[in-house]
């Protein structure tokens, strides 16, 4: 959420504080945790999960959609985001691309993938040329259960995919635990322009001590946090 802070101006304010604004478009891939319920609250936000029947089948297009062939009209999105996502997108390519579809002029994509700045090149894991997945190493399954194969480590030619698909991009290494960001990297990726990564803070909080707002901060604590139980509940019962 960090980046995502970065990328709409909200600086390094907590979720629950970030001002609210519909007509901000948002869209997710199979988002986790209490976050998307203040985002849902905030912008127009899609949260969507992979379903290839139900996509077929055009249910609820708000909740499912493949990223390699995405049902969104040109640049129908303010930011896309994806975390620990494309890693099982058997066409990663075609992925960025729709991404960069969707996004309108000026437009982010925040994504986070298992990464080794180390390593000049993406490990394959599963042969894809084919109609079927043949796999080259032991295979490796994160999700929830997991269950969902994935078919890559990312190495630093990530750059390069992203950049040949039309974004303007930022490697960045993160490291602020202030604010519960343990070491990583990301991407943070622009359509059109430059990105602008200068508000990139030290491992300081994000926001000042609770002070005379304490009640009100602690009732939006209490109140996303329920909503994100709440949330949690829907899922298992629509799994």
């Amino acid at each position: 959420m960090h980046l995502l802070g970065l990328a709409l101006g909200r600086g390094g304010l907590p979720v629950y504080a970030w001002p609210a604004d519909r007509s901000l478009a948002i869209l997710e891939s199979s988002a986790r945790g209490s976050y998307p319920v203040m985002l849902a609250d905030k912008y127009d936000y899609y949260q969507t999960e992979y379903d290839p029947g139900r996509i077929a089948r055009g249910d609820r297009p708000r909740e499912y959609a493949d990223f390699q062939k995405l049902h969104y009209a040109d640049g129908t999105f303010d930011a896309v985001i994806a975390s620990d996502v494309f890693e099982h997108v058997r066409d990663d390519a075609a992925g960025y691309r729709e991404v960069r579809r969707v996004l309108k002029p000026g437009g982010s994509f925040v994504l986070t993938v298992p990464y080794d700045h180390a390593c000049a090149e993406t490990v394959r894991r599963v042969d894809t040329s084919g109609p079927d997945d043949v796999l080259l190493m032991e295979p490796e399954y994160h999700g929830g259960g997991g269950h969902t194969l994935t078919y890559r480590n990312y190495g630093r030619d990530l750059g390069d995919l992203l950049a040949g698909s039309g974004f303007a991009v930022a490697h960045i290494a993160l490291d602020l635990p202030g604010q519960g960001i343990t070491p990583q990297s990301a991407f943070l990726c622009r359509k059109g322009g430059f990105v602008d990564v200068a508000d990139r803070r030290s491992g300081r909080p994000a926001s000042s001590p609770l002070g005379p707002l304490a009640p009100y901060r602690l009732f939006l604590l209490v109140k996303y946090n329920l909503a994100g139980f709440l949330h949690y509940i829907k899922e298992a019962r629509r799994g």
